[in-house]
């Protein structure tokens, strides 16, 4: 029998960490020398229509293998407490954290064939609060919110992310907590903040349904009376609120007690990159050269292939092939209950109204497609020098929210500067 050390297991430990890095390193190198023949084929063929998928492409190969890069990190850091238990360590929230990055971006690519398979980064959709799920019962519900509020206000973020995201670029309070929406509106105002993680490569339809199931047992077990309730989305979050309403039952208390919904930067009207790789990838399909790459586009999750046309229930996709371009119908979208819809448009432009801004919009969902359902009324915020991320935490975007909601504002400065 051998007897391992705590040093000679964190040895062998971090060098097979070493090892898998240099592999993965190695793996950038000639995925990146192999596309640029091929992307370079690809555009003799077509021509400039290549040109939005390869950039698109770089990008996410880059995030892709640091992705890779990060996981063996967490792993490594997650495996040398597990390998060298008596040590007693665990791994940091901030490594944590960053497992959980991994995972969002791993469900948001393929999400839809993760659901039933048991694995940690499959979650189903879970109400979260301080980095910890909470129960949706009277007892856990009363734990996360001694000082509960009879006015809620939801957050549910966007594609690859999870409630982290409304943290991003955050200033912190006296107690070292980083000021999200959610947190300055609970400290100006009357209301309590509620942030959903869910899993992006599902359907929206089906993630709507699923948070109007939440949002009816918050209602009913809530510490207090609920009196209002305001819907905040980010990007697929918008979808998923809109989604949400469009399914619920005309008697529905929850949805009988949302007055107001707000998007930022959702694309109701498609999202340009996921548009310009649908078309791409068909046309890849045409040519032999460009065939597999092709198939590996097709491969993205049916999350993603929702945001083509900004599919919202059943209806929308059903019985359309979900990789056709034009393979879609028109929709009635009218909500069934009386609410107040605030769109925020983000722009890169510093003047929200530049003509030259307009195709833009945010750098990944253009002015129009941001702009609101069709069919209804909706309030529309332009916010100039704001790209999509931003939209997660930045002064501007909160003044906007905050004068919907009733709280005080905040000095026009940016988390962090």
């Amino acid at each position: 029998m051998t007897t391992k050390t705590k040093s000679g297991t964190t040895s062998r430990a971090e060098t097979a960490g070493e090892d898998a890095r240099g592999f993965v390193a190695g793996l950038r190198d000639a995925h990146g020398s192999t596309t640029t023949k091929i992307f370079g084929r690809a555009r003799s063929l077509l021509g400039p229509v290549v040109t939005p998928l390869e950039l698109a492409h770089d990008v996410v190969l880059s995030g892709t293998y640091s992705s890779l890069e990060l996981a063996l990190d967490v792993a490594g850091v997650v495996a040398r407490p597990a390998a060298g238990f008596v040590a007693g360590q665990v791994p940091s929230r901030v490594v944590k954290r960053r497992a959980t990055s991994v995972a969002a971006f791993v469900q948001g690519l393929t999400g839809d064939r993760l659901v039933d398979v048991d694995l940690p980064i499959s979650y189903p959709m879970t109400l979260r609060r301080s980095g910890y799920d909470v129960p949706i019962t009277k007892a856990g519900l009363s734990n996360a919110y001694p000082d509960a509020s009879s006015n809620l206000v939801v957050f549910v973020h966007g594609f690859v992310g999870t409630e982290q995201m409304w943290k991003r670029r955050a200033s912190r309070d006296d107690e070292g907590r980083r000021l999200s929406y959610g947190r300055r509106l609970e400290s100006l105002g009357d209301w309590s903040a509620v942030w959903v993680r869910y899993n992006t490569g599902q359907r929206v339809s089906t993630n709507g349904r699923d948070l109007g199931r939440m949002l009816a047992r918050l209602v009913a077990r809530w510490p207090v009376p609920v009196d209002r309730v305001v819907l905040v989305g980010h990007s697929m979050g918008g979808l998923v609120v809109h989604s949400a309403l469009l399914q619920a039952a005309p008697d529905a208390p929850w949805a009988g007690l949302v007055t107001d919904t707000v998007s930022l930067g959702t694309p109701y009207h498609g999202a340009l990159l996921e548009k310009s790789v649908n078309v791409v990838a068909k046309e890849f399909d045409n040519h032999r050269a460009t065939r597999w790459a092709g198939g590996v586009l097709r491969f993205r999750s049916q999350g993603i292939k929702d945001l083509r046309h900004g599919n919202l229930v059943e209806a929308d996709w059903k019985g359309f092939d979900p990789d056709d371009p034009e393979d879609h119908r028109a929709r009635d979208r009218r909500h069934l209950h009386p609410i107040r819809h605030l769109a925020v448009v983000g722009m890169i432009a510093p003047q929200p109204h530049a003509w030259w801004g307009r195709p833009l919009g945010d750098g990944m969902v253009s002015r129009s497609s941001a702009a609101g359902l069709e069919g209804e009324t909706w309030d529309t915020a332009y916010v100039g020098g704001v790209n999509h991320m931003d939209l997660l935490n930045h002064p501007k975007v909160y003044n906007v929210l905050a004068e919907r909601l009733g709280v005080k504002q905040l000095p026009l400065r940016h988390p962090g500067d």
